[in-house]
């Protein structure tokens, strides 16, 4: 998942927030120099990751997408995700989405002492340009993709991926709404593990 679900799945807790958002600064055991409810936050990340990467209609959708992105196919579908849940926003948030990414900034800004010289410059951007808000029109993802594929080598595929979408909607919108609930489920479990 890309950020929007991941600061969502934090459960309106600012440390479980911080922890999501410098999770992938944080490697190896490195987490457990972080306070413990950052920690928890940091390994709820990597549970989220990880039990997308593994559930059946990601790994179907990824199969349907890898003729035309390849290795990308997997960042393709975290932003495609952000995207349906930024347009389905009300089903699984009684807050705002506007309010919801500007308490945001506001909590990550407040913390950090928590982050890495390259996560405060990569936050500062996020609020300078509100990317959490273009995740909800294709326009703004289109944009996301345009960005992304200019930092990572190679990967040019990215710049065009908006059309695939499209194309492939109705699939990427069936798996969305049958992994989504599921997902927020497993993180309500495996942060009742932090508490044992």
């Amino acid at each position: 998942m890309n950020y929007l679900a991941h600061l969502l799945l934090s459960f309106d807790d600012t440390q479980l927030l911080v922890g999501q958002f410098i999770s992938d600064d944080v490697k190896g055991k490195k987490y457990m120099h972080y306070p413990e409810r950052i920690q928890h936050g940091i390994l709820l990340h990597r549970f989220i990751d990880h039990f997308t990467d593994t559930f059946p209609e990601c790994l179907l959708l990824r199969a349907e997408l890898r003729a035309e992105l390849g290795l990308f196919s997997p960042v393709a579908i975290d932003i495609f995700f952000d995207h349906l849940l930024s347009i389905h926003w009300e089903k699984y948030s009684s807050i705002p989405r506007e309010t919801f990414i500007s308490d945001v900034y506001s909590r990550l800004s407040s913390h950090q002492e928590h982050m890495t010289e390259n996560r405060r410059f990569f936050l500062s951007k996020m609020i300078e340009y509100n990317w959490l808000t273009h995740y909800k029109s294709l326009d703004g993802i289109a944009l996301t993709f345009e960005q992304m594929s200019r930092r990572i080598k190679s990967g040019r595929k990215l710049a065009g991926a908006t059309w695939l979408l499209e194309k492939h909607w109705k699939t990427s919108e069936n798996a969305f709404e049958i992994f989504f609930p599921k997902l927020i489920s497993a993180s309500k479990v495996k942060l009742d593990t932090f508490a044992t």
